[in-house]
């Protein structure tokens, strides 16, 4: 709930005109202004916390957002080159030392992913980090045991039919022609203790979850999972996306319970994470398909 301490208001109207849905509303009645709530959207109300942020007399509180620090918002030190040059600087790494990343490290990056930005602000989107070795090798023994089975299922036409129906055709594609040749590979290492490609014999997991009915989970997940990889990046920890885990996360009871998912939640974005074992010494030339404007 929104309320606006009308000894502290000035009327100025910038609450109503930042509000998403226009909740605040200032209103004229001949040389008077008055800011209310309107009654007809309250309900609309996200708690996003825009008006508290952006009111210049500290007019307005937020009942979700209470105790919260409204922190006065730092210069920017940093140049358009340097975001640049980060950005050109940052590399799938795929490949970790046998270090682990201290916690405080971890605690620092994480800083960076409390401060995602979300489509929606009820605080849905949660983190596991998963960073010893007896947790990441339990998951990883189960990870290789649910592609092992699905690799099975896929050669055959009845099981096939059945994860088609399940899951879609688009999706039974992408698993035939992308992700089951290479994993058949993963699993042909792993099994002879060659390497641990899934995991690629990572110090740190870090999964994003949100409740699946929550909007934009999706979304949320992944703005929240490249913040941590950008500040990965500047404090020297290497990162990748994984894509093969999420789906393994939501499907298997057994990995739900290591994890304690909280119930009705899945996992959205995954990266693997850790001290980089070798040094890039080139950028990759990177072009999107088009851009154009109209």
């Amino acid at each position: 709930m929104i309320h606006i301490d009308k000894e502290k208001c000035k009327a100025c109207g910038i609450c109503g005109i930042i509000c998403p849905r226009h909740i605040p509303e200032t209103l004229k009645k001949g040389d008077q202004k008055t800011t209310v709530l309107s009654e007809e959207r309250i309900h609309l109300c996200m708690e996003c916390g825009h008006c508290v942020a952006v009111c210049p007399n500290f007019a307005i509180h937020v009942d979700k957002l209470s105790g919260e620090n409204f922190d006065s918002i730092p210069e920017i030190n940093l140049t358009e080159n340097q975001l640049l040059n980060l950005m050109k600087h940052r590399r799938s790494v795929r490949r970790y030392k046998d270090k682990p990343v201290p916690r405080d490290v971890l605690n620092r990056i994480l800083e960076a992913t409390h401060l995602a930005p979300t489509g929606t602000s009820n605080r849905a989107t949660g983190v596991i980090v998963i960073d010893t070795p007896e947790m990441l090798n339990t998951l990883s023994e189960r990870f290789y045991t649910l592609y092992s089975d699905l690799e099975k299922a896929l050669k055959n036409p009845i099981a096939r039919f059945i994860i088609k129906r399940r899951v879609g055709k688009e999706t039974v594609s992408t698993l035939q022609n992308f992700v089951m040749p290479g994993m058949h590979w993963y699993i042909k290492w792993y099994t002879s203790g060659q390497s641990n490609e899934i995991l690629r014999d990572c110090p740190v997991l870090i999964l994003f979850y949100s409740p699946v009915f929550e909007p934009m989970a999706s979304e949320n997940c992944l703005i929240a999972a490249f913040h941590t990889v950008l500040m990965a990046e500047v404090l020297g920890v290497g990162t990748c996306f994984n894509d093969l885990i999420p789906p393994v996360c939501n499907r298997d009871a057994e990995i739900k319970k290591i994890l304690s998912l909280p119930e009705g939640c899945e996992v959205y974005a995954s990266i693997t994470a850790g001290y980089p074992k070798y040094k890039f010494q080139r950028t990759i030339p990177r072009r999107l398909a088009e851009v154009r404007y109209l």
